[in-house]
């Protein structure tokens, strides 16, 4: 359902409640007069009847119409009350999903002008490289370089790229490949290739004794510490200490990545997992992105039927903490 279909539905919705709350409140006042008429009427015919009101036979027909009387006010009120109710829930329902609605073409909104920035970005950087190629008959030093530069940037894209594919194909066509691997040596790889990227980035790793070993999927456990790691420098700053801790239990392995950058708010420690979630407006964001990371790791850890926390870091920062299984159920 597109934007304005669901507006209008919307506005429908208000118009209906407008219009039957009233109507219905009016069908109530009338309908509970009748049954004061009627049982005035009839408690009329009654007296009329039994000319005696001291006799047990006119207390008893009394004490069976007001019963009558009291039944169908009861059945007045509960009719309408339950009426309004259900037309109550049915408006909620239709609003949160108008709300739903609104968020997710908002958050796809931002995604495409984030995904426009981030191709352009490499793109722009590589043509400038070739260009400068073009007009100038670099050596040495300078040549090195400039060709290391656009190799990062054409890392960058590759990257991104993965990313996409991967977000598009990780809920139904992506099969994990489990191999017998630690978790370790795909730690370092990631910070190898990082400080390729980042050469300022500030990476402390603090491992626990042995190897880290167990099943996993080494390309999707890859992504999930590429991208917590990236992240983590993003919102920090290069020079920002990022420190990574390994621990082992009986059951499993607990990688947590520490951030001392502008954390995560309570209400958005959830949110963060889902598909396209970046908060703000992408026209006002400084740092970039394109919000399909975190969904990539929750998806991967799910995967491998761990688990992963947000916490708060202390004095600030963030904190992720992963757990793997060492076998899988």
């Amino acid at each position: 359902m597109d934007r304005k279909k669901t507006r209008n539905l919307r506005i429908l919705s208000h118009i209906i409640v407008v219009y039957m709350l009233p109507a219905f409140i009016w069908w109530g006042i009338l309908l509970t007069q009748r049954n004061n008429e009627l049982y005035e009427t009839k408690l009329e015919l009654l007296t009329a009847k039994y000319p005696n009101a001291e006799s047990t036979a006119f207390n008893t027909a009394k004490a069976t119409l007001h019963k009558e009387y009291k039944r169908q006010r009861i059945m007045i009120v509960g009719e309408g009350a339950s009426f309004i109710i259900a037309l109550l829930i049915g408006i909620s329902f239709i609003n949160r999903a108008y709300s739903r609605e609104i968020e997710a073409i908002r958050q796809k909104r931002n995604f495409l002008l984030a995904i426009t920035h981030e191709l352009k970005s490499p793109l722009a950087s590589i043509g400038l490289i070739f260009e400068t190629f073009k007009k100038r008959n670099l050596q040495g030093a300078d040549k090195t370089k400039l060709v290391n530069h656009g190799l990062i940037e054409t890392e960058r894209l590759s990257t991104l790229i993965k990313n996409l594919l991967l977000s598009a194909q990780i809920d139904k066509s992506y099969q994990p490949d489990f191999q017998d691997t630690d978790l370790n040596s795909i730690i370092n790889k990631v910070i190898e290739d990082i400080l390729k990227k980042h050469e300022k980035a500030n990476i402390i790793v603090k491992p626990s004794p042995g190897e880290l070993a167990g099943k996993f999927d080494q390309f999707g456990i890859y992504s999930v510490f590429y991208n917590l790691i990236e992240n983590a420098i993003k919102y920090s700053g290069e020079n920002a200490p990022i420190t990574i801790v390994t621990n082992t239990s009986q059951d499993g392995y607990t990688v947590s990545v520490f951030d001392q950058g502008i954390g995560i708010s309570d209400g958005e420690k959830k949110k963060v997992f889902q598909q396209f979630y970046r908060s703000g407006q992408e026209e006002t964001r400084r740092t970039k992105g394109t919000g399909i990371g975190l969904y990539i790791v929750k998806k991967m850890v799910d995967l491998h039927h761990g688990k992963i926390d947000v916490l708060d870091n202390s004095p600030n920062g963030t904190i992720f903490r992963v757990f793997l299984p060492k076998l899988r159920p």
